[in-house]
């Protein structure tokens, strides 16, 4: 705008001329000065007498004009770069953020405090790529070379998490996401992001994780457990241990005394006198009563096959292993394992079962990772161990380490006086499945049952009282697998050799049959490979019976 006099201004600038009357001015140049494309200010000339501006003043003025607008674009852009980082560090504050700028041809590092803070960076200290690599974990560092690379390439926000490993040995965890960016003047590329400490969330990942593994684990062996519920003989020989004789008195204070307390128990007592019952008693009384009992018949597991049901096997373990089985060490974790019969384990696996009790760890077939469980065990054997262990037939050692507290299960015919109350039970037992209601029993039959010398013992009995059951037609049991001179002639034989003559009478009465239904396995209440293991040792061959 050019006055050369005061009488240019039109006549509704009035205000105008009496600012510049009061002002002395007589002459006006003026030149707008615009920054981001508005008027921000303007540079004036004012002259105190009339005067004619000619071009090369005005221009002169104008180039003047402009030296000015670059100062206040600079000062522009400081101020709206001032406001933008304000902005940043508080956006990064609330999060927690670190902020950073990596020259990516020269590796040269920015960090803000929160960044350096997080990497373990002093805060005036020199920073570069190769600097902020020492700090990251060795495994995570090629990730981080190659999501850089990444990043540069695709020009979009690349994000990485990694380990930070502090001066005190602990691990930290770190998000970072950024964007390469090209600053022109310098024809340089650098990768500006920001950086969040997320080891808290990690950790409660990690520990969420953890848990839902270990709940998976426990569905597994729920699931096992079942199966095996389905899959193993699980009929317990009476509902309770039953009796008030003085033997059994004493068998039930040493019941008492050990349940509670996890220790390891050793049953010893003949065949048929229930010391499978007795350790479910002692299970059920103990802390880890709610959980399953599990049973291995040491007798009954083929030799190649008892470390693979003991301790599991993995896929592929051996020919015909489809699948990863868990062994019975591992579905009685946190419960009991009963071993019976556990003289009939071979040498070598009871050098691994005795590694399993001393170190509570144990590999599977097939594996070499160690497996930690936490199991009580109950073991079972109707020899004298001690004996076995002179005969060279089982290790000191483990018998040292079963042998913390014994318990001798008698037989029956050392406690004649609670036959009465079994011979009741088991009428009760079997006449409620087979519909029948036994009212009596003749003084004749229940003495006679009272003085027998039961080589079979409560099984014995019990097999007894059920053929009985099935052919008493009325209300008085009838009494027909024992006479008086049985008893006599039992007298005067060996323990093997009643055993020998009960089993070859009870395969006479089934024709040879030892397996399945109405075998002899079935009436004698034993496995069929426990009975072929009898056989053996009887010196019964299957051509005998």
């Amino acid at each position: 705008m050019v006055l050369n006099s005061m009488d240019d201004l039109p006549p509704d600038a009035e205000v105008d001329r009496c600012s510049h009357f009061s002002l002395g001015n007589k002459s006006v140049l003026a030149i707008p000065l615009f920054v981001a494309s508005k008027v921000h200010h303007l540079l004036t000339v004012d002259v105190h007498t009339e005067r004619l501006w000619i071009e090369e003043v005005v221009d002169l003025t104008r180039l003047l004009g402009e030296i000015f607008v670059s100062a206040l674009q600079r000062r522009e852009a400081e101020l709206t770069l001032r406001r933008t980082m304000e902005r940043l560090d508080v956006a990064a504050a609330s999060a927690h953020a670190g902020l950073w700028e990596l020259n990516l041809d020269t590796g040269a590092l920015w960090a803000t405090k929160k960044a350096r803070e997080h990497f373990g960076f002093a805060p005036e200290e020199a920073l570069t790529f190769s600097r902020l690599l020492e700090e990251i974990h060795p495994d995570d560092r090629e990730l981080i070379k190659i999501k850089i690379e990444e990043a540069r390439s695709i020009q979009e926000d690349t994000r990485v998490e990694y380990r930070i490993l502090t001066k005190e040995g602990s691990l930290r965890w770190m998000v970072s996401q950024g964007r390469v960016h090209w600053d022109d003047t310098e024809n340089t590329a650098f990768l500006f992001g920001a950086t969040v400490d997320i080891t808290r969330s990690k950790e409660l990942e990690m520990q969420l994780q953890t848990q839902i593994l270990e709940t998976e684990r426990l569905s597994r062996q729920l699931l096992h457990e079942n199966i095996y519920l389905r899959e193993t003989d699980s009929v317990a020989e009476q509902g309770e241990i039953l009796g008030s004789s003085e033997a059994m008195r004493t068998v039930m204070t040493q019941i008492g005394q050990v349940a509670r307390t996890g220790s390891t128990v050793l049953l010893q007592g003949e065949t048929g006198t229930g010391k499978g019952l007795v350790a479910q008693t002692i299970h059920r009384m103990s802390d880890r009563g709610k959980r399953v009992m599990v049973k291995v018949n040491c007798a009954a597991l083929p030799g190649p096959l008892v470390e693979s049901e003991l301790f599991g096997r993995e896929k592929g373990a051996f020919t015909g292993a489809l699948s990863r089985q868990p062994g019975r060490f591992e579905l009685a974790d946190g419960s009991t394992l009963f071993l019976d019969e556990i003289a009939e384990m071979s040498l070598e696996t009871q050098a691994k079962l005795l590694r399993v009790l001393q170190d509570s760890e144990f590999e599977r077939l097939g594996s070499s990772k160690t497996t930690k469980v936490d199991v009580r065990i109950i073991a079972a054997s109707n020899k004298d161990l001690a004996k076995e262990v002179e005969a060279g037939r089982f290790r000191s050692d483990l018998y040292y380490r079963l042998n913390i507290f014994p318990i001798h299960v008698p037989p029956l015919r050392e406690r004649p006086e609670d036959i009465p109350q079994l011979v009741w039970e088991f009428v009760k037992e079997f006449g409620e499945r087979m519909g029948k209601q036994i009212r009596s029993i003749t003084q004749k039959d229940m003495q006679l049952l009272t003085s027998y010398s039961w080589p079979g013992n409560i099984r014995e009995l019990r097999n007894v009282i059920e053929h009985s059951l099935i052919i008493s037609s009325g209300e008085v049991l009838v009494l027909q697998r024992l006479s008086p001179s049985s008893n006599i002639t039992d007298a005067a034989k060996s323990l093997e050799d009643v055993e020998r003559s009960h089993i070859q009478a009870t395969l006479k009465a089934t024709k040879g049959k030892i397996k399945g239904a109405g075998g002899a396995a079935e009436r004698l209440a034993i496995h069929p490979s426990t009975l072929y293991s009898r056989m053996r040792k009887l010196g019964i061959s299957s051509k005998q019976s």
